[in-house]
């Protein structure tokens, strides 16, 4: 079958610094192997008259107008609280990053709904080296996004050997912990398998919403333990084997227990990667999507 991705970076400048230019190469990598014939519309480029038996849009910043002509496709992955019923309902199939979610959905439009957690490509990031004690540094990658992202800033105040990568930070951290403003994403697999443990936060509709977000699923599968922001569906899925924190008493709790037991976080994060790398990978997402859409229109033939 023939794809066109709708995917919602820029054309400009800004295009590989999105996780959703990086999300689309993924995927397009992993559909291409299953014998799919795949091209990428970025945003301000949707709008054509391009025709494909699939029309996938990756939901995220950006809503797309579908067209009735093609057999539409969302898999909304991020900034669920922008999605309006009728838009799900526009399509003929919605996949949702999100469990809860798409249990609520089921219930609310009549076009079928599929959860599609985030997941991750197991060839950029697996762990490089069995010995964790070549392991070094606290690390964030993430802009601002023009707020104080606590953990940042109480890692800053508390004097931790933080990295950071990313932009804005300049005003609001000891610059002495900025490494740079942005790390290829090819990059990343790297950095994770050489770090002792990442900061992690989601955007509050995502968390709201009962979406997980990429950096989760990378980070495991590098067997790098993790400090986020507490998440009902994200507790519900990895339990106790990550460090969770609802305020500034409960981070500073999380960073002791990671200067005190970090060879328990260690082996809990190894405990996680095969159930990540077997079950949340990009292979696997590829795999369900072309079985879906493959067995829909089986059934809308008879």
């Amino acid at each position: 079958m023939k794809w066109i991705i709708k995917n919602p970076a820029p054309t400009d400048w800004r295009q590989d610094k999105w996780g959703d230019f990086h999300f689309g190469r993924s995927l397009t990598k992993y559909l291409s192997r299953m014998n799919q014939k795949v091209e990428t519309d970025y945003h301000g480029e949707w709008d054509n008259n391009k025709t494909a038996d699939v029309v996938l849009v990756l939901r995220g910043k950006h809503p797309y107008t579908v067209k009735k002509s093609d057999f539409n496709i969302m898999w909304n992955i991020s900034h669920p609280e922008s999605v309006t019923l009728e838009e799900y309902q526009s399509y003929d199939i919605v996949f949702v990053a999100s469990n809860s979610h798409a249990e609520y959905l089921s219930s609310k439009i009549q076009v079928p709904v599929f959860p599609l957690l985030q997941c991750t490509d197991t060839e950029e990031f697996y762990e490089s080296s069995s010995n964790y004690h070549d392991r070094k540094d606290i690390i964030f990658v993430g802009n601002t996004r023009g707020v104080e992202r606590a953990c940042v800033i109480w890692s800053s105040e508390l004097g931790l050997p933080l990295k950071v990568w990313g932009r804005g930070w300049v005003e609001m951290i000891n610059k002495k912990l900025i490494v740079g403003k942005y790390i290829d994403n090819q990059k990343l697999g790297e950095l994770y398998s050489n770090s002792k443990i990442v900061l992690n936060d989601h955007w509050e509709d995502m968390k709201q919403y009962g979406f997980i977000n990429n950096r989760i699923f990378d980070a495991i599968a590098c067997g790098l333990p993790i400090i986020s922001d507490y998440h009902e569906e994200l507790y519900k899925l990895f339990g106790n084997k990550i460090l969770y924190y609802k305020d500034k008493e409960e981070f500073n709790l999380c960073v002791e227990e990671f200067f005190l037991a970090y060879p328990l976080l260690k082996e809990n994060v190894d405990e996680l990667k095969e159930e990540v790398t077997s079950n949340y990978s990009f292979q696997n997402r590829a795999q369900f999507l072309v079985e879906t859409v493959e067995e829909h229109i089986r059934k809308n033939k008879v």
